[in-house]
């Protein structure tokens, strides 16, 4: 009878350890994804946004590597602005919406192949397949992104392949 009450609560013991490790984990591992890069390990690489342009730039050092349209938050749900970096990488993922589907906002489960976390709360730089163009005009109200920077296919699939975790993102 003690060994089986001895089994039950080691079986529950690690029941509640399995649970809080799907719980919390994920919130650990993306927190040690942002800590202690630096130009070396991320060889000087930088990722600029300009949303006036609507413009993504990629440098190594100084040299710009790579340059490509994007479309960025409407003005409800405005890109973030500042000085981030690559906080996680996952390809491919599924999108899904924070909010209810009773919302202007709600949108359904969404297939991305390319994704770059530059901050918490769901900013990405991602593929966008949905779309036809990108660029200066693609962010009225109704095109605009939830605040991420998004991009045709072959554009994030480079992007996605060439920064590392740690990347530096200047969105402007």
């Amino acid at each position: 009878m003690q060994t089986s009450f001895q089994r039950s609560l080691l079986l529950g013991g690690l029941a509640l350890f399995c649970l809080l490790s799907l719980i919390l984990a994920p919130q650990a591992l993306h927190r040690v994804y942002a800590q202690g890069y630096t130009d070396q390990t991320t060889q000087g690489k930088r990722i600029v946004v300009s949303i006036s342009q609507q413009e993504l730039t990629a440098y190594e050092g100084d040299k710009e590597v790579f340059d490509t349209l994007v479309t960025t938050g409407r003005s409800q749900l405005p890109t973030p602005t500042g000085t981030f970096h690559v906080i996680q990488k996952l390809s491919p993922t599924w999108f899904h919406s924070p909010w209810p589907k009773n919302s202007k906002y709600y949108y359904p489960p969404t297939y991305i192949n390319y994704a770059l976390a530059f901050k918490d709360g769901g900013f990405f730089l991602h593929d966008a397949t949905w779309r036809s163009s990108f660029g200066p005009g693609t962010t009225d109200d109704n095109q605009g992104s939830h605040g991420c920077v998004s991009m045709n296919l072959e554009s994030a699939k480079w992007l996605y392949d060439w920064a590392p975790v740690g990347t530096t993102v200047q969105i402007e």
